[in-house]
């Protein structure tokens, strides 16, 4: 009978063992063995080591290793496979020493070192359905690595492994040209192998996102360096391994949902889903971006949807050592989302040692999930590209999710949200005043509905906000950032109502804390710290700090032309205010006064900033 308080994990399972060990003995036992020795010495540990994977045992020809990421074990698999045969080619045939190798991702129990259970059975039959020298892997392999690996995979259909009562999937790792690209030093040497595969994934990514992170470092290693939280947790995007009809149709809720749970204990920092997103299929390993977002623990997963019934499978592992520290699986009908997201950050929250504590959850009630689905899209669909196109189809969708689902806070926060947006850049037409109260009740009714929902008191503070409740706008957002305290957009919100009311030191401050959320922040980070230090008179930091952005979009060159103008650059304020006009042409020094009158208070820095839009050339 099973121990109640065995440990138990989820982790990749790697299974090798040397094909015709008893002939290769049987002929020349001393030379087997002093081989082995040194092509474990000099090929297989290095690499093990290289691929951040553990030894579990060795059992005579066999070993047993274990890897916190499905893609190192087999990029491992790859790399060593063609290592070994490159530095067999010059023995004979019948001498040659050749692995099997198998690959599972399951479920295993834990005594002290070692581990066993089906996941580790599993790995150990798919080995023997593999040729000499070649790889075979489970189902759950191929989906993790899928699309994230080039490399080839033929399907092995079904297959019937002994003491499995059910027949498996399983597939073929082809050692092609293609898997070339993963070998670090093919020959046998006494050399350590450097770490090209590493370096190679890195830099494939680069290649991608490479002036992302690039723009961005220096402001990471500074969020690293000078540090004094606690625990740090970053939440990746889950994959989606869901039906092909239902491919995409959760997209990041389940991840980004998550993350606002954990943002519920004070204990910890999570980063925002805006620094940790941007490393979807990268291809880097765990610590690499546990490096890079200065974080101590990564939760990963996946998601599966079948239009009735939601799986979701959670891994917690250890941003330094890439030990899996803690994983779960779920299994629940997709109204309870929030409420398997509240149980998922529970769990994270005592696993990294932190004091769970009694914080209400977002509530979740019929029709919830579809106006969140809808909700959450909007607010990426905006993220992504900042222009009047997305907010108007954002408004039409949004208006949809309040007729169907009228008892859901998410629906009236999201439209709140887009009518500010609307208002706020001149996307929308109508009576404003109008706009105005429609925007305040429908914040105020999501809070109604939702008491517990951080991003109903952010809507209430941006309505607040443009109604000219400046103050109220602000405990509005201290609310928010008290229910999700790594919210980086509920953080800037808050530093812009304290710079409308010339509290410019608290409103850096806050930045700072926003910075430290969301340590590769995009550009409303930059846009709202110019912002202050324009106020504040320091027009070169501003500059710089405008300039750092990797791109602005369109709406942020009020805010250059301003810059520019402080600083005497006539030409370049100019130029900055006409690309603004160019695709806002009704907008005008008129309007701008309408706008912010009564809200941006700060004694005379108001008729400055209409001073600038107007000898930029905004029309009167």
């Amino acid at each position: 009978m099973e121990n109640d308080n065995q440990e138990r994990k989820l982790t990749t399972i790697l299974s090798a063992d040397v094909v015709g060990y008893s002939q290769l003995m049987s002929k020349d036992e001393s030379g087997t063995l002093a081989n082995l020795k040194e092509l474990r010495r000099s090929l297989i540990d290095p690499r093990i080591e290289d691929h951040y994977g553990r030894t579990v045992k060795l059992m005579g020809d066999g070993s047993l290793v274990e890897f916190a990421s499905v893609v190192d074990a087999v990029s491992f698999a790859v790399d060593v496979q063609i290592a070994l045969a490159a530095s067999q080619k010059n023995r004979a045939e019948n001498d040659r020493i050749r692995f099997r190798i198998g690959i599972n991702v399951g479920d295993v129990m834990v005594d002290g070192d070692d581990i066993y259970g089906d996941g580790v059975n599993v790995a150990s039959r798919i080995e023997g359905l593999a040729e000499p020298g070649g790889i075979c892997v489970s189902q759950t392999v191929f989906d993790h690595v899928k699309g994230k690996l080039d490399l080839s995979f033929v399907p092995m259909g079904p297959q019937q492994l002994k003491n499995i009562p059910s027949p498996m999937e399983t597939y073929k790792v082809e050692l092609d040209e293609r898997s070339q690209s993963f070998a670090t030093d093919a020959i046998a040497s006494t050399a350590t192998p450097t770490r090209k595969p590493r370096l190679r994934r890195a830099l494939g990514w680069m290649m991608v996102a490479g002036v992302v992170i690039i723009g961005f470092a220096i402001a990471t290693l500074q969020f690293q360096s000078n540090s004094s939280t606690g625990t740090v947790v970053a939440v990746l995007p889950f994959d989606d391994y869901s039906a092909p009809q239902y491919q995409d149709y959760l997209s990041d809720a389940v991840a980004d949902n998550i993350i606002n749970s954990l943002a519920r204990f004070p204990q910890l920092t999570v980063i925002s889903r805006r620094s940790s997103f941007q490393f979807r299929d990268s291809g880097l390993g765990i610590s690499e971006i546990a490096s890079q977002l200065g974080a101590d623990f990564i939760l990963e997963g996946s998601q599966r949807y079948d239009g009735t019934r939601l799986q979701i499978t959670t891994q917690l592992i250890d941003g330094d050592t890439e030990a899996n520290i803690w994983a779960e699986n779920i299994d629940v009908p997709l109204d309870e989302l929030l409420e398997a997201n509240n149980s998922i950050s529970l769990k994270v929250a005592s696993a990294v040692g932190s004091k769970v504590i009694d914080t209400a959850a977002a509530r979740m009630s019929e029709g919830d999930v579809s106006a969140l689905l809808i909700a959450n899209a909007a607010q990426s669909r905006i993220m992504r590209n900042f222009n009047r196109e997305n907010l108007l189809t954002n408004i039409e969708e949004q208006e949809q999710s309040l007729n169907d689902h009228p008892d859901s806070a998410w629906g009236h926060l999201g439209q709140a949200l887009s009518l500010r947006i609307g208002l706020r850049y001149g996307w929308i037409e109508g009576d404003e005043e109008a706009t105005r109260k429609r925007m305040y009740d429908l914040a105020r009714r999501g809070v109604e509905l939702d008491p517990n929902n951080f991003m109903a008191y952010f809507a209430l503070g941006r309505a607040l906000l443009m109604n000219r409740d400046v103050e109220g706008a602000a405990v509005a957002y201290r609310r928010a950032i008290e229910l999700n305290p790594s919210s980086f957009f509920a953080r800037n919100a808050l530093a812009q109502a304290l710079t409308f009311v010339g509290e410019t030191d608290e409103a850096l401050a806050v930045i700072a804390e926003s910075e430290r959320v969301d340590p590769l922040y995009g550009h409303d980070v930059q846009w709202e710290k110019s912002r202050i230090q324009w106020q504040m008179g320091e027009c070169d930091e501003a500059l710089a700090t405008f300039q750092s952005a990797p791109s602005m979009p369109n709406a942020a060159n009020k805010m250059l032309a301003a810059i520019h103008h402080c600083l005497g650059n006539t030409e370049k304020a100019t130029m900055a205010m006409t690309d603004y006009v160019a695709e806002n042409p009704k907008w005008t020094v008129s309007r701008e006064r309408s706008i912010n009158t009564d809200m941006w208070i700060a004694p005379g820095v108001l008729d400055r900033w209409l001073a600038a839009m107007e000898a930029s050339g905004m029309p009167l």
